[in-house]
């Protein structure tokens, strides 16, 4: 009988000493349809890459913008995705149209691309919205004449009243 006893107390500590296994295959399903559901609803939002120091104007417009070249314009400076290339200050004294170093960004940025389609290539410009009008007129005047006719500006979408 006392050979049972210490049998069955044998067997108890040896359950006790188990370690508790964790099931991964419930977490990892988990972790695979969190990363499905992203993937699948971050197609919805468009997001350009913007600075403080740019304060976009607003639009009620409906139309979406493409992925394309995008040139953001500061109070300061005129870059050309993410890589500066103009002084604004440097620009206010410069006679013609013309800004030789967004032209030479461009001249490259087209290159990239390959041919030019008919129309010209797609660029947006992201601008504040107290972007002197003289500053654009010359940046779009640049864009242009570098192939890239299809312009597009960057904007907050606002909501009409008769959307609300």
């Amino acid at each position: 009988m006392s050979r049972f006893r210490h049998q069955q107390r044998r067997g108890a500590q040896e359950k006790r000493k188990k370690s508790a296994a964790l099931n991964l295959v419930s977490l990892m399903d988990i972790f695979t349809i969190l990363v499905f559901f992203l993937m699948v609803n971050s197609s919805e939002v468009e997001v350009l890459q913007t600075s403080s120091k740019i304060k976009l104007p607003d639009s009620s417009s409906e139309q979406r913008p493409e992925n394309r070249l995008v040139i953001s314009v500061s109070h300061d400076d005129v870059v050309v995705q993410g890589r500066p290339v103009a002084r604004v200050a440097e620009l206010a004294g410069a006679e013609g149209n013309l800004i030789p170093a967004l032209s030479e960004e461009l001249a490259y940025q087209s290159g990239r691309r390959g041919a030019v389609p008919e129309g010209g290539h797609e660029i947006t410009i992201m601008g504040d919205h107290e972007l002197p009008y003289w500053l654009l007129k010359k940046i779009m005047y640049t864009c242009q004449a570098e192939d890239f006719a299809r312009i597009s500006l960057a904007v907050n979408r606002v909501v009409s009243e008769t959307e609300a």
